[in-house]
């Protein structure tokens, strides 16, 4: 009997353990290979695995016997290889389990900070270029001018003045050629040589094939999006671990409670009559068509529905699914 207690209480251990390690969590396991965008399907990864782990060893069993007509030689030297196939293929699926994790994480600590930055205010976005830059040597930073779309600073890095602009663009929208001559203008107005460009998008290929063309009296560096996060990153800015647990924590929340949303509309009480008289009516028509196994098959699995919904509405509260009336004046008395 202590025996089976310390086996239960072991396993409530591991279970805990498990909760408490939300990233590591099965959920959030389900979460990173459900978003990984890779280009391979399904059929081709199960295909991988079955040549991997079953299709060779057998194939080398065949030959070994086929050559040597030794039974016991031929399945022990397969089954080692097939082991030695299926360990190299369970570390490989683990190094790559552990790649699409960190860059999922990454990506989601990335939006974290880009939705932060285009929703912040022009004197916000001040300090925090301010915040971001200072731990590069940057300092003595001077505001001159800011507008929604835009926020100038001068800036001092090794003793030489610099300045730098940030154009608040979201994703898609490149900052062309036409502002990146106006910002050498700003330079130039303010008798500065050294500028930094900065966006929240990117900048287009002129503009990139600009600078590389550009005199040699002005020294301009252009910091994209992915350059920008990559610098906000390196400085200790990015959300910690325990943020990225909650955003991707949220997320799929929120998709559980979708889900769970469809399935009261597909197993609402209001559609089991209906459920029922599309199964009727494709068991009529089933006799009247040459596809009577399919209508029968179709109206099988619409009735099997329809009694799954009844069951399900068993106890069911009715009233979640009604749209509850809301008094406006039963607010105003909490202001």
């Amino acid at each position: 009997m202590e025996k089976i207690n310390s086996v239960f209480r072991s396993a409530i251990g591991r279970i805990r353990g498990q909760k408490g390690d939300r990233a590591n969590s099965f959920r959030f396991k389900k979460y990173y290979l459900r978003t990984q965008n890779g280009d391979r399907g399904a059929f081709a990864k199960i295909l991988d695995y079955l040549v991997s782990r079953i299709i060779i060893p057998v194939i080398l069993f065949l030959f070994l016997y086929l050559k040597t007509d030794k039974l016991y030689l031929s399945t022990f030297i397969a089954l080692v290889v097939g082991a030695v196939f299926y360990v190299m293929g369970m570390r490989n699926g683990i190094r790559r389990f552990q790649q699409i994790k960190e860059q999922k994480r990454r990506y989601v600590a990335s939006q974290k900070i880009y939705n932060e930055i285009m929703n912040k205010t022009t004197g916000e976005m001040g300090d925090y270029i301010q915040e971001v830059f200072a731990p590069m040597g940057f300092n003595q930073f001077e505001f001159i001018r800011g507008a929604q779309k835009y926020i100038l600073l001068k800036s001092l890095y090794k003793g030489n003045k610099v300045i730098i602009q940030f154009d608040i663009y979201r994703k898609g929208f490149d900052v062309e050629l036409k502002e990146v001559k106006e910002f050498i203008y700003t330079m130039a107005d303010n008798k500065m040589k050294k500028g930094i460009l900065i966006t929240a998008s990117d900048f287009t290929k002129d503009s990139y094939d600009f600078i590389n063309k550009l005199s040699k009296n002005y020294t301009l560096l252009l910091i994209n999006r992915e350059k920008l996060l990559k610098i906000i990153e390196q400085n200790g800015l990015f959300p910690d671990e325990e943020e990225i647990d909650e955003i991707i924590e949220s997320k799929i929340s929120k998709k559980e409670n979708r889900l769970d949303e469809y399935k009261k509309i597909i197993l609402s009480k209001s559609k089991i009559r209906g459920y029922i008289i599309l199964a009727l009516y494709l068991i009529l028509t089933a006799w009247y068509t040459p596809y009577i196994i399919y209508y029968m098959i179709a109206a099988g699995f619409i009735m099997a529905l329809a009694f799954i919904t009844f069951i399900f509405n068993i106890g069911y509260n009715s009233e979640m699914e009604k749209d509850k009336s809301m008094d406006f004046r039963e607010l105003l008395k909490n202001m």
